[in-house]
């Protein structure tokens, strides 16, 4: 397998994360990429095996273009790219992608918020993760990968039928806010256990650290 370097602006407890994430998931199975920015997390992980179907769900058109690129370059078949948001319902959805120091800062691409920082502004198409996984009939949902800069809650409101159905590894980064409890009682609520890496790098239960990186767990596993 080539090697695909995971390279983070949020740091090394990310990276970690992930790819603890990836070596929790089964060896066959259908995972989603919410918020797959440039694609480096979906190409990783379908370098890592083949047999999986890997999503990368980006609704930036620059990232896209770049994803596709990138995917050619690696000619990697195993990826679909969905041009949407992720949200509680569909419809559409103004992102941002933010501007610092006179540079886009493209991992930061978020929905936008009123009187928040410059940046340049998109009109997309957002639908629910229930709404996608329609798209799927034949496929086994096992694991998610969410990073969409404090619009989760959003996601997982529009894929609570989905996660009770399929039960899949979730890998979320929460920011420290209201958003982030609300997310936490609702997968706990839907039979989920929170974890996360400590220091030594091992994976344990979370007892209000605190933390961003989280990997959620169904209980029968």
């Amino acid at each position: 397998m080539a090697h695909i370097n995971l390279i983070r602006m949020r740091g090394k407890h990310y990276e970690i994360t992930f790819r603890q994430f990836s070596q929790l998931l089964p060896d066959h199975g259908l995972v989603l990429d919410i918020g797959a920015n440039l694609g480096v997390m979906s190409a990783y992980l379908a370098q890592k095996n083949s047999s999986w179907k890997i999503v990368a769900i980006e609704p930036i058109p620059f990232h896209v273009k770049v994803i596709h690129r990138f995917l050619r370059y690696k000619r990697l078949i195993n990826i679909d790219i969905v041009e949407k948001a992720i949200s509680h319902k569909d419809g559409w959805v103004e992102m941002k992608v933010p501007m610092e120091e006179g540079m886009l800062q493209h991992g930061l691409a978020s929905v936008a918020i009123q009187n928040d920082r410059a940046g340049e502004l998109y009109q997309v198409s957002a639908i629910t993760l229930d709404q996608l996984m329609d798209q799927y009939p034949k496929e086994v949902l096992v694991g998610i990968k969410i990073d969409v800069e404090n619009h989760e809650w959003e996601v997982l409101q529009g894929g609570i039928q989905t996660i009770q159905k399929y039960q899949p590894i979730i890998m979320a980064e929460l920011w420290n806010d209201f958003k982030k409890q609300q997310c936490l009682h609702l997968l706990i609520s839907l039979g989920y256990r929170v974890m996360y890496i400590n220091l030594q790098g091992q994976l344990v239960s979370y007892q209000d650290e605190d933390v961003i990186d989280y990997i959620f767990l169904p209980t029968q596993a």
